[in-house]
């Protein structure tokens, strides 16, 4: 043992006799002793505190059980659903009645909040129980940004492009912009910012076209057309301005207006009937 060896070429006498102990049998046996009588009282000690901690960990398990069934087993009094229109509303109401009947509880929160988002209407979806009965449902509704015409049905998307309902015909759905054309819901946002740029002149399209799946054709509704291009959208569309705000009466003989060459722009007017046939057709009329 060189435990307490010193380097000190003159150790005081002290530290020498402590020293000497080292190399005592009785004393090394003396220290083994102390040693292991210790080791024994700390697993004494530990032992009954596991003990206690068993006891502690049983009653903390069965503290948790009653917890729980108590969760398990609320009573659903009144279902509250906030930020969603009437029949959406309805909708959810039912989604969680269905829930309670099938063993409600305050642990199944987030199922039930992953089952109401499901629904193509909701955007977001908040849920939250209390323990006077209250099921307090609080939603982000999708917004109808357009009409979709796809395979003889009018899709309404919201500005995602998600469908929130179809319908066979387009009728109440004319306060949103109609779009028609392959693919044509891919390019949602796109559409919209057309729409936005129509300004004053919205009301008088009938229809957004997506045309070979990478340009724009404008149908107003007294029969004009705007073909747009590809690139160079935003001349365009100055352009497109500049017609429509003429008079009715200079834009009437237009059919359409072809913008896909913006530099040469090329306007196509309607059909004017041979003067011969003008004349048999007055004459038909006046005898």
């Amino acid at each position: 043992m060189n435990l307490l060896k010193s380097n000190d070429p003159a150790p005081s006498k002290l530290f020498y006799k402590v020293n000497r102990l080292f190399y005592k049998s009785w004393f090394k046996l003396l220290l083994m002793t102390i040693f292991l009588f210790s080791i024994v009282l700390l697993s004494i000690k530990l032992l009954h505190e596991n003990i206690n901690l068993n006891e502690e960990i049983k009653l903390l398990s069965e503290e948790s059980s009653a917890l729980y069934r108590g969760l398990t087993e609320l009573s659903i009094n009144r279902i509250s659903v906030e930020g969603a229109k009437e029949p959406l509303k309805k909708e959810i109401t039912i989604l969680v009645q269905k829930a309670a009947a099938e063993g409600f509880s305050a642990l199944k929160a987030q199922s039930l909040r992953e089952k109401i988002q499901k629904i193509n209407k909701v955007d977001k979806a908040f849920v939250k129980f209390s323990t006077d009965g209250l099921v307090n449902v609080n939603v982000v509704e999708r917004k109808e940004a357009l009409v979709f015409f796809n395979k003889e049905l009018y899709e309404v998307l919201d500005n995602n492009g998600v469908i929130l309902s179809t319908n066979p015909d387009y009728e109440g759905l004319s306060s949103f912009p109609l779009l028609v054309g392959k693919n044509g819901s891919k390019n949602i946002r796109e559409l919209l910012l057309l729409v936005n740029e129509m300004g004053s002149h919205k009301s008088d399209v009938l229809y957004y076209e997506w045309v070979g799946e990478r340009r724009w054709n404008v149908h107003m509704k007294d029969g004009l057309v705007f073909k747009l291009p590809e690139n160079k959208l935003n001349k365009a569309l100055e352009l497109m301005h500049m017609f429509l705000n003429e008079t009715n009466k200079l834009l009437k003989p237009i059919v359409s207006v072809d913008f896909r060459n913006i530099d040469k722009p090329i306007i196509k007017f309607k059909k004017i009937p041979p003067l011969e046939y003008n004349r048999k057709k007055t004459g038909r009329l006046a005898g």
